[in-house]
């Protein structure tokens, strides 16, 4: 039987500590785009006591259904969470067949549904809170999502790059009232809004994630999963996760993380990991920490360094 213990903790190195699962914070939502049930096995053999939810998305629904029941037990077995991607749930809707298609999610094991409307229209919200209570009562943990990957139509967009941040509120409000467990802010906004790239982020500065944080202020950060688009090149994807990390802490809830890059987000998590871009406050925040205060990290370690430096 392998040992629970880690690599740190038998050789007596101290990381920051976090919450270990059941998580309610700092929870990681992993993407599930196609990968191989020997891929997936492994990785969960070494990592997976650091994912909590995984969504198997769209593009597994011409997959066979043995091979789709197999992942999800694996998932399961790991103490992890699985919903299908949003997508599904909306192509049942738009079809009028989504209380089939629950009981057949049901059957195949999935435990979590996402509500969302990413990719249709977006419905009054009233109908949204009452679909979420129904997929609730039918067994499954809720999870909701606010935003639109395209500016069109996206009620909680003033413009591609400004949040209507009291439609914002209101929406993710909605979601968890009907029975939502969190709710996942969409990617795609907050890349619009706050920036791609670490130079994009920094000259946007505050005021763009300012908006972010007036949502978080008034919903609670406990309530929110950001979202990391997993389509954006790798530099991107890192900048933007550090930005959650460095703004709300190591125990920020983020989703969309590919399933090959979980220990890549945990050490940035646990600023052992170098993030490009931003200067001195992505150069190990951890470790710098550590290095000015007689090897014991501040309480705030990430926020040591001034943005400024």
């Amino acid at each position: 039987m392998m040992s629970k213990q880690s690599f740190a903790e038998f050789a007596g190195i101290t990381l920051h500590q976090r919450e270990t699962k059941p998580r309610h914070a700092g929870v990681s939502m992993i993407i599930d785009t196609g990968y191989s049930l020997p891929v997936v096995s492994g990785v969960l053999e070494q990592f997976g006591h650091l994912v909590d939810i995984v969504k198997l998305t769209e593009l597994h629904l011409t997959a066979p259904l043995d091979v789709i029941r197999a992942k999800i037990d694996l998932y399961r077995k790991a103490g992890v969470s699985v919903q299908p991607g949003g997508i599904v749930v909306e192509i049942a809707r738009l079809q009028g067949k989504e209380l089939q298609v629950l009981k057949s999610l049901k059957q195949m094991g999935f435990d979590a549904i996402e509500v969302s409307s990413s990719s249709t229209t977006q419905r009054e919200r009233d109908a949204e809170a009452r679909f979420v209570n129904n997929v609730k009562n039918a067994g499954f943990t809720v999870y909701g999502e606010v935003g639109k990957k395209f500016p069109q139509d996206d009620k909680t967009r003033r413009s591609d790059t400004e949040l209507d941040i009291d439609e914002t509120i209101a929406q993710i409000e909605t979601l968890l009232e009907g029975g939502a467990q969190k709710v996942y802010w969409e990617g795609h906004v907050l890349r619009r809004i706050m920036g791609d790239n670490a130079s994009d982020i920094l000259a946007r500065y505050p005021l763009a994630t300012q908006q972010v944080k007036k949502v978080v202020d008034a919903i609670g950060q406990d309530k929110l999963i950001f979202e990391v688009s997993s389509m954006i090149p790798y530099i991107h994807r890192r900048a933007q996760q550090f930005w959650m990390v460095r703004n709300f802490g190591p125990d920020v809830n983020i989703g969309n993380i590919r399933l090959d890059e979980v220990q890549f987000m945990e050490h940035i998590r646990l600023g052992t990991w170098p993030v490009f871009g931003f200067g001195s406050i992505g150069d190990h925040p951890y470790m710098h920490s550590l290095e000015v205060n007689a090897g014991v990290a501040t309480p705030t370690w990430w926020t040591d360094i001034p943005i400024s430096a």
